[in-house]
């Protein structure tokens, strides 16, 4: 990703991250993805791992 880290004041809705993400989609703008364990210590907030 590129682009600027979103101000953690007035984080966006859906994903904090979809005006950055190449890989973004109409679903990352209105809904917040769930954090999910991937693995052992690794977790993860993406539409597009579920």
């Amino acid at each position: 990703m590129s682009g600027e880290v979103p101000n953690p004041i007035k984080v966006p809705d859906g994903c904090r991250f979809h005006l950055n993400c190449p890989s973004c989609m109409d679903r990352c703008k209105n809904e917040e993805p769930v954090l999910k364990e991937i693995g052992p210590g690794h977790m993860l907030a993406c539409h597009l791992a579920n």
